[in-house]
């Protein structure tokens, strides 16, 4: 389909050699496609490292997931948009996805909000809880859409969605996926070896490996349980690379479970919260000028 069909957009906060792991993974399959970061936080001297070494095209911004998020899509100028977490790496080609979307055999790849915690890191399999709950949602994770169609019918304001009820976790955009309605599914395998890390696959493909809480040593509390998994995990993780071992797969995405049941228990005690105040004033009126300003505004901190 070719390079210039899809941007890789990353919203990044700290991290850097799952970061560079990341980048190094887009360039292997795709050695010329735009690559967009947003990174918080300063960090000059290693995105200029990035962009010398990979080409990518980064901005220095100081704000949070949301603002990064819609600063990236309103710079994507290709066809294709491949929101990605920098703790994601690619294992393979995305051309028989993106052939899904070119052809509209479907609307969105991506994977559902339907992720259980790896039972054990917990210490009692039978009764994990989930990671992640919002059946018929997508996550921002690792995400590809046909962004210039997208835009053109609702505007950057079609990615805000509304909570729904049956649901344990809300995130704002989770409009793409309530309006993008024909979803193909990566489903995740858990490996007990690389803790709350999941592999994703197509089928029997392996597509991709999402390590979870890449950013840890910035987003969580130190003395917390989580941020051991996500440490450990990673460390493990880059140890492996590029011989990972992915034979002790475990699906995540709780197969076995009544989902409808833990629906509607969720569902008799109301919807997940709504977006933070933040995302709201994005989704307000004059959204689009909005963002554009901001676009233009912080263009001026990107690296030379």
């Amino acid at each position: 389909m070719g390079a210039s069909a899809i941007s890789f957009l990353t919203p990044y906060w700290s991290g850097a050699d799952m970061m560079r792991l990341h980048l190094a993974s887009i360039r292997r399959f795709y050695p010329d496609a735009p690559i967009l970061v947003s990174k918080r936080d300063g960090g000059a001297a290693e995105m200029a490292a990035y962009r010398r070494e990979f080409h990518i095209d980064c901005w220095l911004e100081d704000c949070g997931y949301t603002d990064a998020y819609l600063r990236l899509l309103e710079r994507c100028d290709t066809r294709f948009a491949c929101i990605a977490d920098h703790d994601t790496v690619l294992l393979a080609s995305l051309e028989p996805l993106l052939a899904r979307l070119a052809d509209g055999r479907q609307d969105l790849i991506g994977i559902e909000e339907r992720i259980r915690m790896p039972g054990a890191l917990l210490g009692e399999s039978s009764t994990e809880d989930w990671l992640r709950f919002a059946p018929g949602c997508t996550a921002a994770n690792f995400l590809i859409i046909d962004w210039q169609a997208f835009k053109s019918r609702w505007g950057l304001g079609g990615i805000f969605g509304v909570p729904t009820s049956g649901a344990g976790h809300f995130d704002f955009d989770y409009g793409i996926g309530q309006r993008l309605k024909r979803h193909h599914y990566l489903l995740p395998y858990h490996v007990r070896k690389y803790g709350l890390g999941n592999l994703l696959r197509d089928g029997e493909t392996p597509i991709v490996w999402h390590q979870w809480y890449g950013s840890y040593r910035t987003r969580l509390p130190e003395a917390s349980s989580v941020y051991a998994m996500a440490e450990a995990g990673e460390r493990a993780f880059l140890a492996d690379y590029p011989q990972l071992t992915l034979d002790d797969l475990n699906p995540a995405w709780g197969p076995n479970r009544d989902v409808e049941a833990e629906q509607r228990a969720l569902a008799a005690a109301g919807p997940p919260a709504a977006p933070p105040s933040r995302a709201r004033r994005w989704a307000g009126r004059h959204l689009r000028v909005l963002a554009a300003r901001l676009a233009v505004r912080h263009d001026r901190a990107r690296l030379p």
